[in-house]
């Protein structure tokens, strides 16, 4: 039903209306001059008092420092789903950039807050209170433009301001394992003594013995008590009351040691600029070595420059002798597939022997933290690839009716999630376009009384269709491309697993397509015992 308040129409169950209030924060995109997650509600409950309607600290949905560019809130989530859902009716905010920042997802959220007939108001928008039901929305397309813009012009000024401390070394972002910071001036660094001595030792282990990662971890895991750099990092945190966020990994992996040796922070250098973000809220890309800025004597070395060049002549040999030719990346026809049966975690292709070039597979597991985790168990392929064969014949043999009926499905469901995600994404921008024309013709409809004001919206508005049809053009180009590849696959002929299996008998290397069709898991012991898992299990069939 619906019940006027003020001569305005809201709808409401059972004649009782629910009202709430939503606060949100970014101090890194407002700086200085934000409002208060506390002034917000203060604006809110003020508003509120002169409609007759009660919003208790219990009715409001706070996103404390989170940006506005992104929808994905914790508090602005449950909130939204609580409005489709019909226990909510009118949601009350300070303005439109509290309820967000990126142009396209908060008219295509107005035009759903309209479409469910539920009620947004802010109350200090466009000079006055905008009422999404009931006011005019003449100039909102502008409105939004103008938060989004206004959020990527911080991001941009944030981004210059850090690459201009990153260019002088005022910058210094991250922790550093075997340093710590200045309390009185973070850009200085100063070696921490519980840490020195096992730089030191593995570096050692990895020039004067000889030693490679592997092994190296299975010394520290073993022989010594040194705390990995993520343990290091997480107790360097509850020392200063913070909560370190990141994975810990308690046992020293190959990854942590070969971070060691190729960081030159142990030779005193400060290096920055390494990464960047190249939009709000992206992800950093790596940079290449030559865009790194590099501060030599920065700080007090742990290791001499020598010896760090020696690492990595040593660190560039290692990877040139286990190159099998050249350049060239060593195809293994079960990556993916095999499994280790003891540790249960998935296996790495290797070079057996590196004369005859001859491939094998190890659990990532022991390769990566040694003894540690579990048993040294290579298998050659060659053996997995008689195994296999032997399998099969004896599966024909035993199960010949029940295998000649099973069809196998030739589209892989990566293929179709993959397929699926960039129509989803295709099919939100064409709404947010929509809703962006409409927009537009909303606000040149009205008369406005100078020709200044029809170029600007027109202007704005023209920025806006190019940034959402090129994305557009691209992501349909990629659609074409993906059905394209399934309708080529499409064509093949469905054969049966019968006809795969004598494939894979016949053929030297089993072909990866007809593997992936037959094959679930591959499993290998310790004890050179090999299992394999099909995809469909023929007795449940019987």
């Amino acid at each position: 039903m619906y019940v006027n308040i003020d001569n305005k129409q809201y709808q409401a169950k059972g004649g009782k209306m629910t009202v709430v209030g939503y606060c949100r924060l970014s101090r890194d995109e407002d700086k200085e001059n934000y409002s208060s997650i506390e002034e917000q509600k203060r604006i809110i409950k003020d508003y509120a008092s002169t409609r007759n309607w009660i919003i208790e600290d219990k009715d409001f949905y706070i996103d404390d420092n989170v940006s506005g560019y992104t929808f994905n809130r914790p508090e602005f989530t449950k909130m939204l789903e609580k409005v489709k859902g019909g226990k909510i009716d009118v949601v009350v905010a300070k303005d439109l950039s509290r309820i967000g920042r990126n142009n396209g997802k908060v008219l295509v959220l107005i035009d759903e807050f309209k479409n469910m007939q539920k009620n947004l108001i802010l109350v200090s928008e466009m000079g006055g209170t905008y009422d999404v039901l009931n006011d005019r929305d003449d100039t909102i397309g502008i409105t939004t433009w103008f938060n989004e813009r206004y959020v990527k012009d911080c991001s941009r000024k944030t981004r210059d301001h850090m690459y201009s401390k990153q260019k002088t070394g005022r910058l210094v972002m991250g922790n550093y394992y075997g340093y710590v910071k200045d309390k009185e001036d973070v850009t200085k660094l100063y070696v921490d003594e519980e840490i020195r001595p096992v730089i030191k030792l593995i570096y050692k282990l990895y020039i004067e013995e000889g030693l490679g990662r592997k092994k190296i971890c299975d010394i520290l895991n073993n022989k010594y008590n040194y705390p990995t750099p993520s343990v290091y990092y997480r107790r360097k945190h509850l020392e200063r009351g913070r909560i370190y966020k990141h994975p810990v990994q308690e046992l020293w992996s190959t990854y942590m040691i070969s971070n060691i040796l190729n960081n030159d922070v142990y030779t005193g250098n400060l290096r920055t600029h390494k990464k960047k973000t190249v939009s709000i809220r992206g992800r950093a890309i790596k940079l290449p070595e030559e865009e790194h800025f590099v501060f030599e004597n920065h700080h007090e070395a742990i290791i001499s420059k020598e010896t760090f060049e020696m690492a990595q002549n040593i660190r560039k040999r290692k990877a040139k002798s286990k190159s099998t030719s050249g350049t060239r990346k060593r195809n293994y026809a079960f990556s993916g597939l095999i499994r280790c049966g003891d540790c249960g975690f998935g296996v790495s292709g290797i070079t057996m022997n590196r004369k005859q070039k001859q491939k094998g597979y190890e659990c990532s597991q022991y390769r990566t933290y040694g003894k540690a985790r579990c048993k040294c168990h290579e298998i050659k392929e060659s053996d997995i690839i008689i195994h296999l064969k032997e399998f099969l014949k004896f599966t024909k043999e035993r199960y010949q009716d029940e295998i000649n009926k099973i069809e196998i499905e030739v589209k892989t469901n990566n293929e179709q999630t993959n397929k699926e995600k960039i129509k989803f994404e295709l099919e939100t921008l064409k709404a947010e376009y929509k809703v962006l024309l409409n927009q537009k013709i909303k606000d040149l409809a009205h008369n406005h009384t100078n020709e200044y004001q029809k170029q600007m919206i027109e202007d704005s508005y023209k920025e806006l269709e190019i940034e959402k049809t090129s994305r557009i053009e691209k992501l349909q180009e990629i659609l074409n491309k993906e059905e394209q590849e399934i309708s080529k696959e499409k064509i093949i002929k469905l054969k049966t697993a019968m006809e795969y299996f004598d494939e894979i008998i016949s053929a030297e290397v089993p072909n990866r397509y007809i593997l992936e069709n037959i094959i679930d898991t591959i499993w290998i012991y310790s004890d050179k015992t090999v299992k394999f898992d099909l995809k469909v299990d023929i007795e449940k069939l019987i």
